[in-house]
């Protein structure tokens, strides 16, 4: 019997509403606005579930980006999501050995209702237009026929929607990676599809060399190391974004001790264009290089030749 995960994205995305502010070269008036959700539990030998954090239906102050419930060695679960040096970092991990009846199991999520550049405080300094490089890239280990696991990602712009999913689930055949990235221009409605796999050469799957996805198994014990990366460019006018982001594993109680290890593996990495700067209220903020000074010498001769040209002007005028 195969075993589904499904994620909710959309439905989990609109648990929360909340405003900030952010900008694109300009000064950022933030406010609170990111929501941080981390959820773990582990089910007991006995019945009944040992849990840490709070369900999606508790109240909201006390969310928490960070979760573990710990049986013992063997049997536990943990995920943690935020920010480290600019990048959104998600990690999350299960295990579970016998006498574990059932799923051991966790779960994150982070949202930004959406960057809001208020007028004041961002005025003309915010650019017209500038686009930014998204990273993606996650690693970590399946144990055979037991894990399932789940990363949806999206990000949306004034004119863009892209999402980004990948997975791994439970099935009676081998354990096998699946996903698709997406993107849906939003002004004409028109949208793009690149799923995980592609018919190769020989008419057989193989992995679409857009993600970058390695997926082995080289000591054929049952344990797959996964790596991947991902990469798009988007534009933004400083006032249109938002991102969120779902992850979830669990595994069953065997045995041999089934575990998913993706602890410190997650990273979304942002890059601005050259002279751009985005500042998030949930504690990001990334610089594009600083331009080259061969840029700066063109820019400043540009001035120049505006300057002369008004001193002509004002001495035909006199």
């Amino acid at each position: 019997m195969t075993s589904k995960h499904p994620v909710p994205f959309r439905i989990r995305a609109s648990l929360a509403a909340l405003l900030g502010t952010a900008c694109l070269s300009g000064a950022a008036q933030a406010v609170p606005n990111d929501t941080f959700r981390s959820w773990s539990y582990v089910s007991l030998p006995g019945g009944g579930l040992l849990s840490d954090g709070q369900p999606w239906n508790g109240d909201t102050a006390l969310w928490s980006g960070a979760s573990s419930a710990w049986l013992d060695a063997d049997s536990y679960a943990r995920s943690q999501i935020g920010f480290e040096n600019g990048q959104l970092a998600a990690k999350i991990e299960v295990s579970a050995r016998s006498p574990v009846n059932g799923h051991v199991y966790s779960e994150l999520f982070y949202r930004d209702q959406g960057f809001v550049c208020d007028a004041d405080a961002c005025g003309t300094a915010v650019p017209s237009a500038a686009s930014f490089t998204v990273n993606l890239h996650q690693d970590g280990q399946f144990t055979a026929g037991s894990a399932n696991f789940s990363v949806s990602y999206a990000l949306w712009s004034a004119g863009a929607f892209h999402s980004f999913h990948f997975a791994v689930q439970q099935g009676e055949g081998p354990l096998a990676p699946y996903g698709a990235f997406s993107t849906e221009n939003l002004v004409t409605g028109q949208s793009a599809l690149e799923p995980l796999m592609i018919a190769g050469p020989s008419g057989q799957p193989v992995f679409n060399p857009l993600f970058n996805l390695v997926w082995e198994d080289d000591d054929q014990d049952g344990v797959y190391n996964f790596a991947y990366d991902l990469s798009f460019t988007t534009a933004t006018q400083g006032v249109d974004l938002r991102e969120d982001l779902f992850m979830s594993a669990y595994v069953y109680g065997t045995p041999d001790g089934q575990f998913f290890d993706s602890f410190n593996s997650f990273r979304s990495t942002w890059t601005p264009e050259a002279g751009a700067a985005l500042y998030g209220s949930g504690g990001r903020a990334v610089v594009g290089p600083v331009p080259e000074p061969d840029v700066w010498t063109l820019m400043a001769a540009g001035l120049g030749m505006v300057a002369a040209l008004g001193r002509v002007r004002r001495r035909e005028v006199d």
